[in-house]
């Protein structure tokens, strides 16, 4: 059984290769700063490619952007590192007992099981409380349901209306 409840405290993750890393729980501030962040350095990879291009500069090393796909997996690739080093406190089973600091946390996200199990296990949380919350649509029997007929209410009487003609009349 899962449980949807957000977790309060730092928390394990055991990913490919007996890694095991502890992180800070994800929020909505968290993923969007991750995902801005994510955002620029793609725009940034962007402009260099067109830079480069335009002076008749090789690409080499720079992703193909005019490759929706790989655009895409540049992204999401920056998002995990992003969000593995914003949240990643420390970690165990990883040779030679590295420091946790923000290039080794971004060498080891960029091997491909572990980037992407990480991905997986740290949003999925999120993904189901936000599936439970986008589970129950409107009530059938809202206010503005049909099953209610065609108005909700009753229109105003005119007596008032009726009431201020008479009092103008001699």
């Amino acid at each position: 059984m899962i449980s949807l409840k957000q977790p309060s405290e730092p928390f394990d993750i055991e990913l490919p290769y007996g890694v095991t890393v502890t992180v800070k729980p994800l929020t909505t501030a968290g993923m969007a700063a991750a995902q801005a962040l994510a955002r620029r350095r793609v725009e940034a990879l962007e402009f260099q490619h067109k830079e480069m291009t335009e002076a008749g500069l090789p690409v080499d090393g720079l992703p193909d952007f005019a490759d929706k796909a790989e655009h895409d997996g540049v992204f999401q690739d920056l998002l995990i590192k992003e969000l593995a080093v914003r949240h990643i406190t420390t970690w165990s089973g990883i040779e030679d007992d590295p420091d946790v600091t923000p290039e080794n946390i971004s060498a080891v996200m960029s091997l491909y099981p572990v980037g992407e199990r990480f991905f997986q296990e740290f949003t999925l949380k999120q993904v189901l409380l936000t599936a439970a919350k986008n589970g129950s649509g409107l009530s059938a029997a809202g206010t503005s349901s049909q099953a209610e007929g065609p108005a909700t209410a009753k229109p105003a009487k005119r007596a008032a209306a009726k009431s201020a003609q008479d009092a103008d009349t001699p």
